[in-house]
Formats: structure tokens, sequence, C-alpha cells
């Protein structure tokens, strides 16, 4: 392995989050009960391929796998593991929803049935039995994780460009191409189409509707 060929590597999960991107944007408007079953399972499942992580299952607490997925690439890029880390910490509830809905559907799919939906223009949300438990889980709370890993890809890009600037003569014909790859997704603009509510008003919102 050459000294750039991690740049090969991470085209790949460049390539997953775009059609996370994708397929949320899509799930933000649709209000079509399939089509929003349909597609949190497919995030669901693809979310977890970017943020590897592994439970406590004693007190629900989580913690990057770092031998696994994307963190097996942290010696090529020092932040990737702390930037991941801060993801994980600020979205611990969401992302033990979006595991247990992976793991039954994954697993045991005939024990995990949609019980109720709601969508409009901007906002959808879904509740799935899995087995007797219920679990919901709606568009905003995934617009944090999205929102922060995209971010965290554009750092990787910039990163990439730095190199691709410096180190020019030192990449071979792949890097280059799969540099060119990565700079035309560009990863960032997604965000411009999200919107975040603060998330001390998402607290106080759910908490006075109980």
């Amino acid at each position: 392995m050459e000294k750039f060929d991690w740049i090969n590597s991470i085209y790949k999960y460049f390539i997953i989050l775009d059609r996370i991107n994708k397929q949320f944007k899509f799930l933000i408007k649709t209000m079509e009960y399939e089509e929003i079953e349909e597609h949190f399972f497919y995030l669901s499942t693809e979310l977890l391929r970017l943020i590897p992580f592994t439970e406590n299952k004693k007190d629900n607490s989580i913690f990057l796998n770092l031998k696994d997925g994307i963190c097996l690439l942290k010696e090529h890029i020092n932040f990737i593991e702390s930037d991941l880390k801060k993801i994980l910490q600020e979205n611990t509830k969401t992302l033990l929803k979006i595991k247990k809905i992976r793991n039954k559907y994954e697993h045991e799919p005939h024990n995990v049935n949609g019980a109720f939906s709601t969508g409009h223009s901007s906002f959808s949300a879904m509740g799935f039995y899995c087995r007797n438990e219920l679990v919901s889980i709606d568009t905003m709370e995934l617009t944090y994780i999205i929102y922060d890993l995209n971010k965290l890809f554009d750092k990787i890009e910039k990163k990439i460009n730095r190199i691709e600037f410096e180190n020019k003569d030192e990449l071979n014909q792949f890097n280059k191409i799969y540099i060119e790859k990565i700079k035309k997704i560009q990863i960032i603009n997604y965000n411009k189409g999200y919107t975040r509510m603060p998330k001390n008003w998402m607290i106080k919102n759910t908490y006075n509707d109980k």
C-alpha cells in the first residue's frame, strides 16, 4: 500500500454518506407510509457503517469501535476519532434507537413492524415495534447526526485537498482519480438544505408535549 492509498479507501465512505444524504432528503419530504418505513430502515443500517460503536447494556453507554469501519483509517486522519466520539456523545439516545431498529431488522425482520408514521413537507417520524417494544425516531434527530457527519467529511476533503497541493508528486494515478471523485460529491453542500433546531428547544418541547 502506497503512502496516500488511504484516499482510495476513504472514497467508499464518501459514497455511503452521499447516498445517506440523498435518501434522507427524500425521507424528509415524503408522506407515504411505506416509503417512510423503507427509508428509515435504510438509514439505520447505513449510518452505523459510518459510526461503528459498541453498547454497554448495563448502563446504556456507548463507545467508538476503533477496530471497525472508517476508524481503521484513523492513523491517516488524526481527527476522525475525536470527531466521531463527539457525535456519539451528543446523540447517544438516537444512536441506540437506530442500532435497536437495525439489529432487529437485520436478524429478526419479522419482529419489526411499523406502528405509526407522520410526514409533511419538512419533517417525518416513524414508530417501530421491535418485538413488543415501541421505538420512535424522527428526521430532526437524524439531522443532527447527518449534519455533523457531513462536516467531518468536509474536514477530510480539505485535508485531501492540502495533500494534493503539497504532495502532488507523491500521488499515484489512482490517488488523483479518487481525489477528483471526492471533489465532485461536494458533501458539505447537503447541509445547506437542513434545518437544525437547538437541542435544548427540542428537549423542552418534547417535555411540554407529555
